[in-house]
């Protein structure tokens, strides 16, 4: 059990729930022990961030004053073996040998896991970092945080449920758990109602995915979840919450055979934008200056516009959408240069025609191309030119290339307002100088940008439609909205 287990009072709900399970169930325990890992460390080889201390539980109601005391002894100074001494969890086996970099020792070292805990009725996987994610592949130095999703499905064979720890991606919140389920149910087999989540949001937000095949163990782990949830904190905030997977939104095949094409796809919106799409079926194809698995390269060079083109083209043949969303520079008349300027124009407006010029003849029946400009395009701040100038490029580019690909290609464009792409949620007058009374989020603009695509926009082209929450219509003087002029 590493230091990071003391970073937040989910972890005396996650030890308070296991404690209770352990009355009626033999509970199994495999804290993963990643050692210390290189790639954590910084230029002078120290750890990149201070491993948390555990927080003072006397804010919440009914806490167990023992097992605060207990953690709190420990923080500074604990192990596996410290912690199976002090009996935090009545009878558990535990295992916590460290995990391999290596993939062929990975599997012996989960081999090893399945024999020690194999009597166990309920199993507890706790990595660094949860259930492995898209980014990050088996067999990498990052992967030993990480949980696999057949080593998830091997415990899952022994007919033992399992509890897995996963850390909250900056995602909203239906998209992350449809994300997390999805892969879950492709991976091990299971189906959906078998699934539950308890979230811990006192401090932090953690979640623990549980995973049960036998009725009567699902329905008591369910009761004692619900035990927890009672267990509101003085001041009334949430302790943590049981989710309804069910209701959480299944993958669909809306755009099944349907080929994608995003640009600046690999972080914010249009990351958003690439996932939603592979969420309903498309096929995607994504470029970015960002190093990652999709062609990598710069919309600013003709040649990279030219490359990337040609691949997509001789790997499917077709394309049915494209989404010129890639970020221009933003620099003011101060200090961008005419070169700077420039580049600004082919990132947001010379990409954007070229791209759509190339992919011409190759759209289907009912292709769609979908430019991301901005409410910039009719607003600004001070030194913005750069930006602007694009945002206001591709909005008017929409209108043009609407009429020239008529009867072939629908071309819409979204002018985002404020978005903030980790999902922060903003209160006082950052919230309400908008009319819907909050900043907006990356699934703002996924969700117009697959409406335009489908079939049910079929009647729309040439449009430039602001998502931007209202904020663009709403005048607001001194003492409107929580605003005051200083």
């Amino acid at each position: 059990m590493q230091d990071r287990y003391a970073g937040d009072i989910g972890d005396y709900g996650k030890l308070g729930l296991l404690r209770k399970l352990s009355e009626k169930f033999s509970i199994g325990i495999n804290w993963y022990d990643p050692g210390k890992l290189d790639f954590e460390r910084d230029k002078n080889g120290e750890f990149k961030q201070e491993d948390g201390k555990y927080r003072d539980f006397s804010s919440v109601r009914k806490y167990d004053d023992k097992l605060a005391d207990e953690l709190e002894k420990i923080k500074n100074n604990h192990s596996i073996q410290i912690l199976q001494g002090l009996e935090l969890v009545d009878g558990a086996v535990y295992f916590g040998e460290k995990v391999p970099r290596d993939i062929d020792e990975r599997k012996n070292w989960h081999k090893a896991a399945l024999k020690k805990l194999e009597m166990s009725d309920i199993v507890f996987l706790d990595p660094d970092n949860g259930l492995l994610c898209d980014s990050v592949k088996m067999g990498t130095p990052q992967s030993v945080k990480y949980t696999y999703y057949n080593e998830v499905r091997d415990y899952l064979a022994q007919n033992k449920s399992v509890i897995i720890y996963n850390h909250r991606s900056r995602k909203k919140e239906d998209v992350y758990f449809s994300e997390i389920i999805d892969k879950l149910c492709r991976e091990t087999g299971i189906e959906r109602d078998l699934i539950q989540v308890v979230t811990f949001r006192r401090f932090s937000v953690r979640d623990y995915f549980i995973i049960s095949k036998d009725e009567p163990t699902r329905d008591t782990i369910k009761s004692l979840i619900e035990e927890l949830v009672k267990n509101a904190s003085d001041d009334k905030k949430t302790f943590c919450t049981l989710s309804d997977v069910k209701n959480t939104r299944n993958i669909s095949d809306v755009f099944k055979n349907k080929v994608a094409v995003v640009t600046g796809g690999a972080n914010g919106i249009g990351k958003c934008i690439a996932e939603e799409f592979r969420r309903n079926g498309a096929t995607v194809c994504v470029i970015d200056k960002a190093e990652g698995e999709h062609f990598v390269g710069d919309i600013s060079d003709k040649s990279v516009l030219e490359r990337f083109a040609a691949e997509v083209i001789a790997k499917h043949g077709y394309i049915d959408f494209l989404v010129n969303n890639a970020l221009p520079l933003m620099k003011g008349i101060d200090e961008c240069s005419y070169e700077e300027f420039q580049y600004a124009l082919s990132v947001g407006v010379t990409a954007p025609f070229y791209l759509s010029k190339l992919f011409a003849p190759h759209f289907s029946n009912g292709g769609s191309i979908i430019n991301i400009s901005s409410s910039r395009d009719r607003m600004s701040q001070p030194q913005t030119e750069s930006y602007t100038a694009a945002k206001g490029g591709i909005a008017a580019l929409t209108h043009a290339l609407a009429v020239s690909l008529a009867g072939k290609v629908r071309v819409n464009s979204i002018s985002p307002g404020w978005i903030d792409t980790s999902y922060k949620v903003y209160e006082g007058p950052d919230a309400y100088q908008q009319p819907c009374g909050r900043v907006g989020n990356p699934m703002d603009i996924a969700n117009m940008v697959l409406f335009l695509c489908s079939d049910k926009a079929g009647f729309i082209t040439g449009e430039n439609i602001c998502i931007d929450g209202g904020m663009t219509k709403l005048m607001i003087y001194h003492g409107d909205n929580g605003w005051e002029l200083k």
